[in-house]
């Protein structure tokens, strides 16, 4: 097995977590826990040494692009097809093109930008060097994954279609050949796939999350003779499902020395129902009984890297024993990250008007004045109605992006008590992360980590799939 990522976080983050796999399921050396909890420098020790070497051997430090990079990863492909082929074993290839140029936020952000031109950006075709390892290794089976962006035209461009008819035939008439299929079967299809076809929403499928994401298989012609598909399922898991049982805590604001946190929370809270007043008066009544609750609540911490508490909390059933460790007596990675005063207003305000209203507060029009941002286009450009956006406990969260490591307001928690946005751990349960998963790097890179992931459980999902198709 070899992964390939340019972030150096990144692949920290996926050696440590090589090493974890190196071992059977439930017999990591107690070297990782102890890592974990921050009492030893490494994960492993003299006896683990050589999984050690192992796990950095597998997770590359590459960047697509580059020659020297392409040339490495190439290496090892070439000699994990090699083996499969003298031992007669199937091999597979999984990988998301970075989609920064698809992503709606990213097609945003080009749009301002002077004299950017779509299709000279060579982001919209980095897929070219899947195509060039399809071509060249031949793996049995082939899965991509990317945002829902790849559906829309690039320039005039329909890139989706392009791509697709290049991953049937990467090299061409005289190379290999794929028979690509969704992994949902679409209903009523009669095998002529359309492009909504391969449009995967994770929330159908067991995780607490609405993720929307292209997802095309692959399979060697002659590889196998059946498609075998998931199965959507109806039930929904929420936010609550999942964090709910997880330590209270509490921000930490940048410009204030909070001495008692019951004092502070019921300050802002008692302000915010005052504000709220303007816009609605249930919302404004709801926030001044939160804040005489608040004025008798406890003490709450700020978390920590590791907190060293007992979670009794049950998850839903086909998550419990995916996401929860009983070795790991404690939390990972749950910290509030620092905010000012100001947005634990709008963050407190925002929350209760979600409990209130089941739904985020949406532009200047749901905002009071007095908690407006300081941005000049706030009050008359549209692009900036769902900048706070409250992750409803009783509901799948929205989709969790990389722009959770640019600030909290898009990932508010949904409890007005705690005034703060979502934690790393928390972000990471809503990706189905297992919590003994650790992120290396500093909590902007871990949260950037979380974001770009593809979740574990839809991983899982698609792995089902894939293992079928070949047996």
């Amino acid at each position: 097995m070899v992964s390939a990522e340019m972030d150096p976080h990144a692949v920290q983050t996926l050696r440590t977590r090589a090493f974890f796999r190196q071992f059977p399921q439930g017999h990591a050396p107690e070297s990782y826990y102890r890592y974990a909890m921050g009492q030893a420098p490494q994960p492993w020790t003299s006896p683990t040494e050589t999984q050690w070497e192992a796990a950095c051997r597998e997770a590359l430090q590459v960047k697509l692009g580059s020659p020297a990079d392409d040339a490495i990863l190439h290496d090892h492909i070439h000699r994990i097809a090699s083996q499969a082929r003298k031992e007669g074993t199937p091999w597979v290839l999984v990988g998301g093109p970075p989609c920064q140029a698809f992503s709606l936020m990213g097609r945003a952000r080009n749009r301002g930008k002077s004299g950017y031109v779509p299709e000279e950006d060579e982001r919209h075709f980095l897929y070219q060097h899947y195509l060039t390892i399809l071509a060249k290794y031949r793996p049995t089976v082939f899965v991509l994954e990317n945002v829902k962006g790849m559906l829309f035209k690039v320039g005039g461009r329909n890139v989706f279609n392009e791509m697709f008819e290049q991953l049937q035939r990467p090299s061409g008439r005289h190379g290999p050949r794929y028979r690509i299929q969704p992994i949902i079967q679409p209903a009523d299809s009669t095998g002529d796939w359309l492009p909504q076809d391969f449009m995967v929403h994770a929330e159908t499928l067991g995780l607490p999350q609405a993720r929307h994401r292209v997802i095309l298989m692959g399979v060697l012609e002659g590889a196998s003779p059946v498609a075998h598909t998931i199965q959507p399922r109806e039930d929904r898991f929420t936010v609550s499902d999942v964090i709910g049982g997880l330590p209270h805590i509490r921000s930490v604001p940048t410009d204030a020395d909070v001495k008692s946190w019951p004092k502070f929370s019921k300050r802002i809270l008692r302000s915010c129902a005052s504000y709220a007043r303007s816009i609605d008066r249930p919302v404004a009544q709801h926030l001044r009984d939160l804040a005489e609750r608040a004025g008798d609540s406890e003490e709450l911490d700020t978390g920590a890297r590791w907190m060293p508490v007992s979670l009794n909390c049950k998850l839903p059933s086909h998550l419990n024993d995916f996401i929860r460790d009983r070795r790991l007596d404690g939390v990972l990675n749950h910290q509030a990250r620092p905010h000012m005063s100001s947005d634990l207003m709008r963050y407190g305000f925002a929350a209760a008007y979600a409990a209130i209203m089941g739904r985020s507060p949406r532009g200047a029009d749901e905002f009071p004045v007095e908690l407006y941002p300081l941005h000049r286009s706030w009050a008359q450009n549209d692009r900036f109605v769902d900048r706070f956006k409250v992750q409803r406990a009783d509901a799948p969260s929205s989709t969790i992006t990389s722009h959770i490591a640019k600030d909290g307001h898009y990932y508010i928690h949904p409890d007005p008590l705690q005034l703060r946005s979502l934690t790393v751990r928390e972000a990471a349960r809503l990706q189905t992360f297992p919590d003994n998963y650790i992120f290396e790097g500093p909590p902007v890179s871990q949260r950037r980590q979380v974001g770009n992931a593809v979740p574990p459980w839809l991983g899982h999902e698609i792995a089902g799939v894939v293992y079928k198709t070949l047996t």
